[in-house]
């Protein structure tokens, strides 16, 4: 699931400086995801897979790295990537 990992750098990154982020690396803590960021990922994952993310779904366990989302994404999606 690289699309949501270009997603973050295409979309979030030129905002920060951020050319290049580990799958693992903390969102937060490198600067990638605010509040905006945060509705404009959800925007595109909702989109881009389409899946509904709940409000109450929106927590550090799904959007804390590219890891996190893409297990979250597959979980909604039953599974299937």
């Amino acid at each position: 699931m690289t699309r949501i990992k270009t997603f973050v750098l295409e979309e979030l990154g030129p905002r920060r400086g951020v050319v290049d982020i580990s799958e693992d690396e903390s969102l937060v803590e490198r600067g990638l995801v605010d509040s905006l960021g945060v509705f404009q990922l959800i925007a595109f994952l909702e989109e881009e897979f389409g899946v509904t993310v709940a409000d109450d779904e929106v927590t550090p366990e799904n959007f804390r790295s590219v890891s996190t989302i893409e297990r979250f994404v597959l979980a909604k999606r039953g599974g299937a990537a």
